[in-house]
């Protein structure tokens, strides 16, 4: 049976990056428009090309978000079919697989166990994962946001690595610094977390060169944080940004005490969301102290599970300097923790049998675990689906009818259905025809109003 796994690892794994695909493609595919997704359409619907996108963005974000990159994605998607973002919403997960997986050193080439590593942590401990993967506000912020951040920190330690075979000095460091643009104007705190890596990558390779005598700065690691730091006070400094908390702030503590109150959430958020990862990486970095892998300050130094936990701490307490955030702010965070966790993992040596077994004994947990919940809230999306189809239909029929006094009742989703891999529940419509989500629906299909009412009492009144 080794020898199986070892004659084709090549092949397996590829196909379980394409079985990955598949698998997150059925969930985008089961996954209709939800929440703000119906007030960016009802915007984007009044413009007629590119450049008109642009305007629409640069109006938001003199009034209510420094997130161009990630709002004009959401944009841009939603001007197109909605099978094209899931299609390529389902690349983007990938990417953000294989770039994890690229952030893994001192594994085997094309390692099955740490791929499958990096797959079920995040199937089973990414934050609100139907908002922030599936949803398309969401994942155009959170999802492709973690792409383009990780895909620099990526492509900064590739050249930090290749620096003395560079040809194209000048070229290189141009790009960098419009990738960095690009990755520090996607997420205020999770663009910063990106930086403080690329920073400490940045001053180890400075300081190792240094020591031995080499060249130890190239154009390209100065223009890279310089284009993140353009990114990150393009996107902080932003008028929206002052507006919109200002607004979110009302009512809160200020001072040292609204900062202490607010780190004292954060905290317990991060236990709420990651306690199970945090557990697992404390286990880990106490083997890798006894095994004499963190002892030296030289080691701690260029550990690089020490390197991203640091960065996940960074991002997730950054979020103490603005109002109360949602959990989904916490996403990018997430995605470095899992990191540092699955690096920690690799690291320890598993010469003694009883922790080879641990670590195969836990991707081998997760592995059941997402076949089955996979499966089970495969059937509840496409519960929701069917049910969301109901009443749409529902919705147009009534406008269709020369008869229709434009006053629309349809069923509530049934709460059996509710999932984590959705968030379809938690912007449900009401029975109050004046209720935020009620509104986008009327407006976006152009009737008098709609209220909702739960199923069982529809069916009483209008079932068949």
């Amino acid at each position: 049976m080794t020898g199986f796994w070892e004659k084709y690892r090549k092949q397996l794994f590829w196909l379980i990056i394409a079985a990955s695909f598949f698998m997150i493609y059925a969930y985008n595919f089961l996954t209709p428009y939800w929440s703000d997704d119906y007030a960016y359409l009802m915007d984007v619907s009044k413009a007629d090309s590119l450049g008109a996108l642009v305007k629409q963005q640069y109006g938001e974000y003199l009034s209510n978000s420094g997130r161009v990159i990630g709002q004009f994605n959401v944009r841009l998607s939603l001007s197109v079919s909605k099978q094209v973002f899931n299609l390529v919403n389902s690349l983007m997960f990938i990417a953000l697989i294989l770039l994890m997986y690229a952030n893994i050193r001192r594994k085997r080439k094309y390692d099955i166990f740490v791929l499958l590593l990096v797959i079920t942590f995040l199937w089973r401990f990414a934050v609100s994962f139907g908002q922030t993967m599936l949803w398309i506000c969401g994942a155009c912020n959170y999802l492709w946001g973690s792409v383009f951040i990780l895909g620099f920190v990526t492509f900064y330690r590739y050249f930090l690595g290749k620096a003395d075979k560079v040809k194209h000095g000048i070229l290189l460091a141009a790009a960098a610094f419009f990738f960095g643009i690009l990755a520090g104007w996607c997420n205020e705190n999770s663009s910063g977390g990106g930086f403080l890596l690329v920073l400490i990558f940045g001053l180890n390779f400075w300081q190792s060169r240094k020591k031995r005598g080499q060249r130890s700065i190239y154009p390209f690691m100065i223009s890279g944080l310089c284009g993140m730091c353009v990114g990150l006070l393009g996107m902080v400094s932003a008028p929206g940004v002052r507006k919109r908390s200002a607004t979110m702030s009302e009512g809160e503590y200020t001072g040292l005490v609204g900062l202490l109150s607010r780190t004292y959430k954060i905290t317990m958020n991060l236990e709420e969301l990651f306690f199970t990862v945090i557990v697992i990486t404390a286990i880990v970095v106490v083997f890798l102290v006894l095994q004499r892998k963190l002892q030296r300050w030289q080691q701690i130094r260029n550990n690089e599970t020490v390197i991203f936990l640091l960065a996940a701490v960074a991002t997730g307490y950054a979020l103490a300097l603005a109002p109360t955030p949602m959990n989904r702010a916490f996403f990018g965070a997430g995605v470095f923790l899992f990191i540092a966790c699955i690096q920690g993992i690799v690291d320890v040596a598993d010469q003694e049998q009883v922790i080879k077994a641990a670590k195969y004994g836990l991707v081998s947990v997760l592995c059941l675990w997402l076949v089955f919940t996979y499966l089970d809230n495969l059937v509840n999306l496409a519960r929701i689906y069917r049910e969301e189809n109901e009443r749409i239909e529902l919705i147009l029929a009534d406008k269709n009818d020369p008869e229709g006094d434009g006053i629309v009742v349809v069923p509530q989703l049934r709460k059996e259905f509710e999932t984590i891999f959705s968030t379809a529940h938690e912007s449900d419509m009401t029975d109050d025809k004046d209720y935020w989500i009620n509104r986008f629906y009327e407006i976006y299909y152009d009737v008098g109003n709609i209220t909702a009412i739960p199923r069982e009492e529809w069916d009483e009144r209008y079932g068949d």
